[in-house]
C-alpha cells in the first residue's frame, strides 16, 4: 500500500491508499471538475511495492523502476477505448498523471491497481513575459521566459559557501487546497499528506548539514536551516517545488 510510504504523497500522496472502497478513491472535487469542464487533471497512485530509492542498491532502483513502469502500461491498457490522456509517467515513485473524461474516472475507481485520485494542478505556461507563480510556503517564484524556472536560486548557493548555512522555505510537491474549502475528512488526509511528504524530504536530507526550524500542519511546506549538501539535496529533489530565503524567527522584547 502506497500509504506506509511517504514517497507516494509527492504527487498522488497515498491519502486513501489504504482505503478499499471504489468511491473512496475519488475525491467529490475531481468528480465535480470533470462534470463541469468535461475532463480533468489527476494523479493517480498505484499499488506497487516502494522504497526510497536511496535505501536500495543499483539493481534494486532498476527492479523498483520497472515494475512502476509495468504497472503504468497496465493502467494505460485498463482504460483503452476512453477519453484520457498521458501527461506524466514518474520513474521514482508508484505514480502517474492523466488528463482523464469521466469515463475514464469511472474506470479508475473500478481498478484494482488503483489506489487513489486527487486532483492535479496544470503547470505554468511561458509567455513572451515572465510570470510569478504563487509560491507554496506563501512567497513567489519567478518562472522565466525560457520556461525554466531554478529551484535554488543562485544567492542561496552562494550565502551557504559564504556562511556556512541558510535559512530556507522548501515547497512541497502535494495537491493542496484552502482548508476551508476541505471537508473535515479531506482536511484530515491533506494535512496527513504534508506531514507525509516532510518526512520524505527529511529522510533524503540524512546524512547533510540541516536542522528543521518548523513544520508546516497546513500548507505544503517547510523551514529549514541548511548546509550547502542539504541545499543540493533540496534542488534534486522530485519532492521539492521551489526554495526561498527565509528570515530568522523575531523574538518578542
Amino acid at each position: 500500500m502506497l500509504r506506509a510510504s511517504c514517497c507516494a504523497t509527492l504527487l498522488l500522496l497515498g491519502t486513501a491508499a489504504a482505503e478499499s472502497e471504489s468511491s473512496a478513491k475519488i475525491p467529490r472535487e475531481v468528480i465535480d471538475q470533470a462534470a463541469a469542464s468535461g475532463t480533468v487533471l489527476v494523479l493517480v497512485g498505484l499499488t506497487v511495492p516502494w522504497q526510497m530509492e536511496s535505501q536500495l542498491s543499483d539493481d534494486g532502483v532498476r527492479q523498483q523502476r520497472a515494475a512502476i513502469a509495468s504497472i503504468q502500461n497496465e493502467l494505460v491498457l485498463g482504460l483503452q477505448g476512453r477519453s484520457y490522456k498521458v501527461l506524466h509517467r514518474y520513474e521514482e515513485i508508484p505514480g502517474i498523471a492523466l488528463e482523464v473524461g469521466a469515463d475514464a474516472l469511472a474506470e479508475l475507481a473500478r481498478l484494482p491497481i488503483v489506489t487513489n485520485v486527487l486532483l492535479d494542478r496544470p503547470a505554468i505556461t511561458p509567455d513572451n513575459n515572465e510570470r510569478r507563480s504563487k509560491a507554496q510556503v506563501g512567497a513567489t517564484v519567478t518562472v522565466p521566459a525560457n520556461g525554466i524556472a531554478e529551484k535554488v536560486p543562485a544567492q542561496l548557493f552562494n550565502r551557504a559557501a559564504a556562511d556556512g548555512t541558510v535559512l530556507v522555505l522548501a515547497g512541497l510537491r502535494t495537491p493542496w487546497q484552502r482548508e476551508d474549502l476541505l471537508s473535515d475528512d479531506l482536511l484530515e488526509l491533506q494535512r496527513a499528506a504534508i506531514q507525509d511528504v516532510q518526512s520524505y524530504i527529511l529522510a533524503e536530507l540524512s546524512g547533510t548539514r540541516y536542522q528543521v526550524m518548523r513544520l508546516y500542519r497546513k500548507i505544503p511546506g517547510i523551514a529549514l536551516r541548511v548546509g550547502l549538501d542539504a541545499l543540493k539535496i533540496l534542488e534534486r529533489s522530485p519532492a521539492v517545488t521551489n526554495v526561498v530565503p527565509d528570515r530568522p524567527a523575531q523574538t518578542a522584547r
